[in-house]
């Protein structure tokens, strides 16, 4: 015959394991449930384990992103960007479609402090559609070749004029020192050669900071059916006002640049935030650093996170 105490202890154990199955129906479930959570682990802890592996996936994303897409001048230098006011013209669309992708452009600028000129100022973000490339280049005078390629060797004008691409865009581009003085116009395809100037100071800093002095871009009409005009406008503004590398690999970035991959309807309706950072990373970081595209790769992912 059983003892008193042990009826009472498998009572209270009956007792318990009822509760513990009443209390699982209550909830939805016909047995607890198991949580695989590490000993002493709070969920909050879990939630910033959670968020750091997105961020630092995210940095890694962004910091591709902008070294892919970022231009860097002769010897691993600095960024170009617009020093000198901006001035946008549009030509080749409809007026009323040149003065909104004017002012698209100049509310793009201004948003990510590029420096803007005062109306009326003469043109230096030049922005061109045309139906045939080739004949738009050869239509033009020999004064007008030499101010936009700036003495590029003609073999590299030619490949330029003849590499079909919806969007061409040729940077002019101009070095100065540090505190604003003037070095000379130049270009990685000069005839002359890369410039020469003093040796650098201090080893994580550029003695010669590069800026934009004129910017040509050339459309294909042919490629703009079925792109909006927000889109176009977008596009061009991201392509003038930052010296963008021809042919980059942008993978899955979410960017304008991409408006081209595929057709019109799959591409973005307009600049992402990634690009919106970008460019306003640009104008905020110091071109003597040699470490500003990884400046600006951070200063990124602080602008699109929470």
């Amino acid at each position: 015959m059983p003892t008193k105490s042990r009826i009472f202890a498998v009572v209270t154990i009956l007792t318990a394991l009822a509760a513990q199955l009443a209390w699982a129906a209550d909830n939805g479930s016909s047995a607890p449930k198991s949580t695989n959570r590490p000993a002493g682990a709070s969920s909050e802890t879990l939630e910033e384990v959670t968020v750091t592996a997105h961020r630092a996936e995210l940095e890694k994303k962004v910091s591709k992103f902008v070294y892919q897409i970022a231009q860097q001048q002769n010897f691993d230098e600095g960024l170009a960007r617009w020093r000198l006011p901006v001035c946008p013209i549009v030509a080749g669309i409809l007026p009323e479609e040149e003065e909104f992708t004017r002012k698209r452009i100049s509310e793009i600028a201004h948003a990510a402090g590029v420096p803007l000129a005062m109306e009326p100022c003469r043109p230096n973000l030049l922005v061109f559609v045309t139906r045939d490339v080739k004949r738009f280049f050869s239509g033009r005078s020999m004064h007008t070749r030499l101010v936009t390629f700036n003495g590029a060797h003609p073999s590299v004008i030619d490949e330029f004029i003849r590499t079909p691409r919806p969007v061409r865009v040729w940077y002019r581009t101009y070095m100065s020192t540090p505190d604003g003085g003037f070095l000379g116009n130049t270009d990685p395809t000069d005839i002359e050669g890369p410039p020469t100037y003093a040796p650098e100071t201090a080893y994580a800093r550029f003695n010669v900071i590069w800026g934009m002095r004129q910017v040509t871009v050339v459309v294909d009409q042919a490629r703009l059916r079925g792109v909006s005009l927000g889109q176009f406008a977008d596009y061009v503004a991201l392509a003038g006002l930052s010296q963008i590398k021809v042919g980059a690999h942008l993978g899955d970035a979410p960017t304008i640049l991409k408006l081209f991959d595929g057709t019109p309807q799959a591409g973005p309706d307009g600049m992402s935030d990634w690009d919106r950072a970008f460019l306003k990373s640009l104008y905020a970081t110091a071109s003597t650093s040699k470490g500003q595209r990884a400046q600006i790769a951070r200063q990124v992912v602080h602008e699109i996170t929470p």
